[in-house]
């Protein structure tokens, strides 16, 4: 018999998604089964219509069929705020709920057709209150009140899941490693006196996961089959995607296999050839260590954010995600921090999801399980009547029966595809118009021009307002902006003689920390004691400044920084900071640990780029600004 008060937790993710809930009979937070015998989905969607869309294995089996209608990951384009996909241009929020309605069909049938008492989503740390926004729009459209949806950042429901097992003491310091299959999050939280966690620092990036591994393996696969069968390495360049499909599916058997074998077999079959290869996992360590690299680097970067020069500031560097489970992935981190890992890292940010939200869902208690480790969540005697929706039914009433793998919206009022002369496409006429509209004016970032070289904030011009509008021509311009650097500094010295005189000053103890996307040194430094950069607007005893020199990568970060892409935060008390031609700009984002902000700088013309975060007030970053003379 299933409990009336049971939990749901999503952690929708760039490639798969997880769930976890209350069990019928137990209680205890546990993994929810989402696919045959596996406890996460494929995120991805197959957008027939607005109304009709196919989720998960079925939406990838479909995309042959019509490759504009599949969208592989609906999570990277939330930030977008609508999305084109098969001629309709609808809100980001109607895949997301698509996958999300799902999870909950299959949640639901657990618990005797139930719905959730209540449902709590994870979203990454960086995501800003209009991302975050778009994530309960679509829980909007389950059918669910408002008051039952929780939200919560992946990297605190993950510390909160290893701290069911251990035990930590006000201010101490976790950090949590997610490298999942598209995107690697890197979050450090401390521990505070009220059972919960504050993130003290966090970075991440989009293009780094599981799936480029994938890659590193399918190149392998080319190089062995150039010298082994040309023939049907051509054939595979323009197989049907079932073909490729299932390349790809040997592949990451593969690939998971290695973290428990010493070698595996992958399989390439099509146009009547067959053939087999084994990589050891040697060679799979070695097709992988660059990018691991990157990740160590990015690691090291976030922890000197989070002021952790040594191990032992880590009471646990905590590897969460399935690309985590590799092995020498964990060789590579444990210089930084003692590793941990609990369970199934695929499904512990869903897990923790609960445990994380218990102390703000209204009339929950939380005693221990009786077996298994977990929480057992007791409920007072639910209320006689279900709270009402406005406009429909109770929201406890059981949704309607659906397939798992199709998605059919009940919108309100009912959109209909408008044509679009000007551009020849279907416009999902009533949501999708107004979603646009509301992007449009959520994406006007107030930036600012400062003018001048070494003053105090207070000394600043009046700032200027630039509208988003602009961004194209800008793009444009930034990638065809100037006669700068065109070499990739490789030498610390090389580097610090790109940067402004007045930073290169206040410079001491640089280190190699990584390099750039085309090889460039990336070296982090620490400000002289009683730095002029610094003074009066940071007292902060340990300063430590990122910086590297790359043209290419940087007028990409420009970019990236003027559409507010880049290391946005929950925040609402930041802004962007642009030079008069616009080829450098600046996001500062605040207030983070101890009050501090953060700046993150490029300029497209010198390829500069550095990232700073110990800086006091909006003002103050600014000032440092000026001051180092990246932005003059």
């Amino acid at each position: 018999m299933s409990r009336p008060d049971w939990l749901l937790g999503i952690d929708f993710g760039t490639s798969n998604t997880a769930a976890a809930h209350t069990g019928a009979v137990s209680g205890a937070v546990e993994a929810l089964q989402l696919s045959h015998n596996r406890t996460t989905m494929s995120s991805a969607v197959f957008v027939e219509t607005p109304h009709q869309i196919a989720v998960g294995d079925v939406a990838t089996n479909r995309a042959e069929t019509n490759p504009a209608a599949y969208l592989p990951s609906p999570k990277r384009v939330i930030g977008q705020g609508v999305v084109t996909v098969n001629g309709y241009t609808i809100p980001s929020s109607v895949p997301v709920a698509a996958v999300l309605d799902s999870v909950m069909a299959r949640a639901r049938a657990a618990h005797a057709g139930q719905a959730p008492a209540q449902l709590v989503l994870t979203h990454p740390e960086a995501w800003s209150p209009r991302e975050i926004q778009v994530l309960l729009d679509a829980a909007a459209q389950l059918g669910l009140d408002p008051s039952q949806v929780t939200t919560v950042s992946e990297p605190r429901a993950a510390a909160h899941y290893y701290s069911r097992s251990n035990t930590l003491p006000p201010g101490a310091k976790i950090a949590v490693f997610d490298f999942g299959g598209g995107t690697l999050d890197i979050a450090v939280l401390a521990a505070n006196d009220h059972g919960t966690f504050d993130v003290v620092a966090a970075r991440g990036d989009n293009g780094l996961g599981g799936k480029n591994f994938d890659a590193y393996i399918r190149r392998w696969v080319d190089e062995q089959l150039d010298a082994r069968n040309p023939e049907l390495g051509d054939y595979l360049r323009s197989a049907p995607i079932d073909i490729r499909h299932a390349l790809d599916d040997s592949i990451r058997r593969a690939k998971e296999l290695l973290s428990e074998a010493p070698s595996a077999t992958i399989t390439v079959a099509g146009g009547g050839h067959t053939e087999k290869f084994q990589i050891t996992r040697e060679e799979f360590e070695e097709l992988i260590t660059p990018a691991l690299e990157k990740a160590v680097t990015l690691t090291r970067a976030t922890l000197a954010d989070a002021h952790v020069t040594d191990p032992t500031g880590l009471h646990a560097l905590y590897l969460t995600g399935g690309s985590s489970r590799i092995p020498i992935v964990q060789d590579h981190l444990k210089a930084l921090g003692p590793i941990a890992t609990l369970d199934d890292p695929k499904t512990v940010v869903a897990q923790g999801a609960i445990a994380a939200a218990a102390p703000i869902v209204r009339g929950l208690t939380t005693t221990a399980a009786a077996s298994g480790g977990g929480t057992r969540y007791t409920h007072p005697t639910p209320p006689t009547s279900a709270p009402e929706r406005p406009g429909g039914p109770a929201a406890t009433a059981p949704l309607p029966d659906r397939p798992a793998t199709a998605w059919h919206p009940t919108p309100t009022p009912t959109p209909t595809p408008a044509a679009d002369t000007g551009a020849g496409r279907k416009k999902w006429a009533v949501i999708g118009a107004a979603a646009a509209a509301a992007v449009i004016a959520a994406g006007v970032i107030g930036a600012i021009t400062l003018t001048g070289d070494d003053h105090s904030a207070a000394d600043q011009p009046a700032v200027t307002d630039t509208a988003a509008a602009g961004d194209t021509a800008d793009a444009e311009q930034v990638g065809a902006s100037g006669t700068g650097n065109t070499q990739v500094p490789t030498t610390k010295d090389a580097v610090l003689a790109a940067l402004p005189a007045a930073l290169r000053s206040d410079l001491e103890n640089c280190k190699t920390s990584g390099e750039t996307e085309n090889g460039g040194l990336e070296m982090q430094c620490t400000l002289k004691e009683g730095a002029a950069l610094t003074a009066g607007i940071s007292d902060q005893d340990y300063q430590s400044i990122i910086l590297s020199v790359d043209a290419a990568e940087a007028k990409k970060r420009v970019l990236g920084i003027r559409q507010g892409f880049q290391n946005d935060t929950t925040s609402t008390d930041n802004e962007i900071v642009e030079n008069i031609p616009r080829t450098a700009a600046a996001h500062i984002d605040g207030p983070g640990y101890a009050g501090t902000y953060s700046i993150w700088y490029a300029n497209g013309s010198t390829g500069v780029m550095a990232s700073f975060s110990d800086v006091q007030g909006l003002d103050g970053a600014k000032t440092f600004l000026s001051r180092a003379g990246l932005i003059n």
